[in-house]
């Protein structure tokens, strides 16, 4: 039986310090969440956050926060209210890989061996809070879905650990992709695997693939003539083992990988540069770490982004700095960064969610009664 635990925390209307009134404390609600192992290689005791890892963030068009999880399913910020939906949405692995959201307002998210989940706020208190599941019995290549892109036509690709496949409302269609000749006999989870899947903003899809580096997909053309352009080692890319994308307001491309740190690669620049069109920071000594991700450019035009062990970075445009536990950012693994229509700056990776004060350039840790407001 689901259970609900609600918790008024704080009056209706509190007043700040200077008189004016602010938003009151968050309500929370608790679902039935999975359980969670109480034997583990990590820590996961982490009592004053919102939970022990945050794997991804999304605003919807509502300006509703999501955070996906481990082990506590999704997590849901609204109206002051925080709310907890794992088993009751039907979420039972607890994994979430990624929240991408549509046109129609449809939001998606990617499960580790669940498959995708369909969210409808229209449908929200329905039984299952909105939710709806898709799996290989619906026409999914596979139920561990790592990354997800909306394209601009409205089709949702998917990479799972099976290929990259495109879904249309309607059905599942998997795409033809020459074999994997790239792939290290050593390591890997399989030569299938799709890393990461970004649209561009002229329509292409780019994606990584275990070990075999950057591929490019032009979503207009049918057949063998799909992959444009397919991008090594021997062309200039610093690892073949890409596991983040962003594209920038300048349409360049910043690219994390599991062992060649951080790279920007102008697909514009490569007629004229070759392999110099891609610039890996990380080999030139500029930054420090080799697994890097979460990349995010903020209002300012500043490019933040992660590496294990090494905090978080920002560029802005000239020179990186560097944040880690002297500036109150204790996790060396953040995966999602993500700034929202009020200004809020969150970090959440392992060790759960935190606040960035551009004023003070502190991080604050985020729990279940915030800071939210």
């Amino acid at each position: 039986m689901r259970t609900i635990i609600c918790q008024a925390l704080g009056s209706l209307l509190l007043l700040s310090c200077n008189g004016q009134p602010t938003s009151k404390a968050p309500v929370l609600i608790m679902n039935d969440t999975v359980p969670i192992p109480t034997e583990w290689f990590l820590k996961l005791d982490y009592p004053e956050q919102l939970c022990h890892w945050v794997r991804h963030m999304r605003e919807d068009r509502s300006g509703t926060l999501w955070f996906g999880t481990n082990h506590y399913g999704l997590i849901r910020y609204a109206n002051d209210t925080l709310e907890y939906l794992a088993d009751s949405a039907g979420i039972t692995s607890g994994r979430i890989n990624g929240i991408v959201e549509g046109a129609d307002g449809i939001l998606w998210v990617a499960t580790q061996d669940e498959g995708l989940f369909k969210y409808d706020p229209s449908t929200r208190y329905s039984a299952r809070h909105g939710f709806s599941q898709l799996t290989t019995k619906d026409g999914l290549l596979h139920n561990d879905v790592g990354n997800m892109a909306m394209g601009r036509d409205g089709v949702l690709w998917v990479g799972t650990m099976n290929g990259l496949c495109t879904y249309d409302g309607r059905t599942f269609t998997a795409i033809d992709l020459p074999p994997n000749t790239a792939m290290d006999s050593v390591g890997g989870l399989s030569p299938t695997r799709i890393t990461c899947v970004m649209a561009d903003s002229q329509g292409k899809i780019w994606f990584g693939r275990e070990r075999d580096g950057l591929l490019m997909i032009d979503p207009k053309e049918t057949g063998p003539r799909r992959i444009l352009k397919h991008y090594t080692v021997e062309d200039g890319l610093p690892d073949s083992s890409v596991s983040g994308l962003m594209e920038d307001s300048k349409g360049r491309l910043w690219l994390g990988s599991m062992f060649g740190g951080v790279s920007l690669f102008d697909p514009s620049a490569v007629d004229e540069k070759g392999s110099k069109a891609f610039t890996n920071f990380t080999k030139d000594g500029v930054i420090q770490g080799v697994e890097t991700g979460a990349f995010y450019e903020d209002r300012y035009g500043h490019i933040w982004f992660a590496a294990e062990h090494q905090g978080v970075f920002r560029y802005d445009g000239t020179s990186f700095t560097n944040y880690g536990p002297k500036d109150g950012m204790s996790s060396g693994g953040i995966l999602a960064i993500m700034e929202d229509r009020e200004g809020r700056f969150w970090f959440g990776g392992f060790g759960g969610l935190f606040r960035f004060d551009r004023k003070t350039s502190r991080f604050t840790p985020v729990g279940k009664q915030g800071p939210w407001n």
